[in-house]
């Protein structure tokens, strides 16, 4: 009798984007960490006694998405960043453009079932990037990437 692989192991990514909707399925995430950064403080200069740690702050990673390109998703990436860049453009010091909330969704093998779900809060785009083009070249698939900054998702 062979066994079922365990839920969540074979996993895709759905991307959600408030005003936008959803920005489709993605085959990676990588970047999902906080750190809790904080002081360590010794008291009167003994060392060999428990430490006194305080928290200063949390720390979150850059985003990054990857997928193969499709004709159905890839043009809703491509509005929301056009959409976001006009809006920059207008107002230079960024004062129009405050970040928006993303929803990236965990989903099981048969994508029907989310296994776990993060919302970012104030998401940037921070940078996109599309395939390397070769009439000449492989086979290759199309990629693009793209990169989230934001102010946390606990």
């Amino acid at each position: 009798m062979t066994e079922a692989p365990p839920m969540g192991i074979i996993q895709r990514f759905r991307v959600t984007v408030d005003g936008i909707g959803s920005l489709g399925g993605w085959k990676s995430c990588k970047g999902m960490t906080v750190t809790f950064k904080h002081k360590v403080h010794y008291e009167g200069g003994i060392y060999d006694q428990p430490a006194f740690v305080f928290p200063e702050n949390l720390e979150y990673q850059v985003i990054t998405l990857e997928r193969a390109m499709s004709a159905t998703d890839s043009p809703k990436v491509q509005q929301w960043l056009r959409d976001i860049s006009k809006l920059w453009m207008e107002d230079p010091t960024g004062g129009t453009y405050r970040g928006t909330q993303a929803t990236i969704q965990l989903l099981d093998a048969s994508m029907t079932e989310v296994v776990a779900s993060w919302t970012l809060r104030n998401v940037f785009p921070s940078k996109w990037s599309g395939p390397s083009l070769d009439a000449m070249g492989t086979a290759a698939v199309a990629l693009e990437s793209l990169e989230l900054v934001h102010q946390g998702f606990l």
